[in-house]
């Protein structure tokens, strides 16, 4: 049964998990939340037959303890720090089903080589494409920087209220600046020779005046966040990524209604996961009025993640 916390729930892998306790100490503390660690025992069956599994539920405890630890050091007498062990190896389902009461779940996205990643998957991933809540991928090694600017990638302006709102929400719990980014490219391979100054500049102002509605109700509500929208002609991974280098965060939305159903990430949303140098927060999938959503009827188990595009 889940139990609702409104935490902010850090996934800790055996590799360790610095960078995200430490995000998640200063969202807690920024919020006035507790940090819950949660740690999910992977372990085949095969060895849980052949009498591995005391030894690695000992190792398991032995993560936990750690990161409970550091967590506890860095959080100090002001922030609550608690976690859990989960011994039956769902870890995407585990992780996506134990948030739903929570007030983000946040992940450290290792540096993996190519091959690795595609024969391991992605945990990062696969939750982020699946949770109820907003799911922050840290970047491995990262550390709080001098950046005050919170960016909102948006790719469809219909689809941009809820994704706003949260960014919107993140910048004035930072006292930060929001920058709403949208990039666009043609994909037929020939933008450098079809796309002039004329369509840029038109390209441009239907954007603004797109987004221009939404944004008129959130300054409104979110009177003390500064606000402005960059139009960029770009592809959008480049775009994004760029813009990681100089934000504090970059907020995503999720699933865009023209992927295909079950296909939760779309290839920006991974790519930004996979290389961008600042935290990105992807939004659950946000209701959309007039537009139906259609979830799976069955439980992914945790091998079965969602294939890089």
């Amino acid at each position: 049964m889940n139990v609702a916390r409104d935490a902010i729930v850090v996934a800790v892998g055996v590799d360790g998990a610095e960078a995200a306790l430490q995000y998640a100490v200063i969202e807690a503390r920024r919020t006035g939340r507790p940090v819950h660690l949660v740690h999910v025992l992977q372990l085949p069956g095969v060895q849980a037959y052949a009498g591995g599994y005391g030894a690695a539920m000992e190792a398991s405890r032995e993560v936990l303890d750690k990161a409970l630890a550091a967590a506890a050091h860095l959080a100090g007498d002001d922030v609550s720090v608690t976690g859990h062990l989960i011994d039956d190896g769902w870890v995407v389902d585990d992780l996506v089903r134990g948030t739903v009461g929570d007030r983000m779940l946040v992940l450290q996205h290792r540096a993996f080589n190519p091959l690795h990643r595609f024969v391991t998957g992605s945990i990062v991933q696969g939750v982020a494409g699946r949770a109820h809540v907003p799911v922050v991928s840290v970047p491995e090694g990262w550390t709080p920087g001098s950046s005050t600017v919170v960016t909102a990638a948006v790719q469809d302006p219909v689809e941009a209220p809820g994704l706003l709102r949260i960014a919107f929400e993140e910048a004035r719990t930072r006292s930060q600046e929001l920058v709403v980014l949208h990039a666009w490219w043609l994909a037929s391979g020939f933008d450098v020779a079809v796309v002039d100054e004329t369509m840029r500049s038109d390209w441009a102002a239907r954007s603004r005046a797109e987004l221009e509605p939404v944004l008129r109700s959130l300054r409104a509500e979110f009177p003390d966040v500064s606000v402005s929208v960059e139009i960029r002609h770009a592809p959008p991974v480049e775009a994004i990524l760029d813009a990681a280098r100089t934000s504090d965060l970059v907020v995503m939305g999720r699933r865009h209604h023209r992927l295909p159903l079950a296909s939760h990430l779309g290839p920006v949303v991974r790519a930004a996961i996979a290389h961008a140098s600042s935290p990105v927060l992807v939004t659950p999938e946000l209701a959309v009025p007039g537009r139906r959503s259609v979830e799976p009827t069955r439980p992914y188990r945790s091998e079965e993640l969602t294939a890089y595009s």
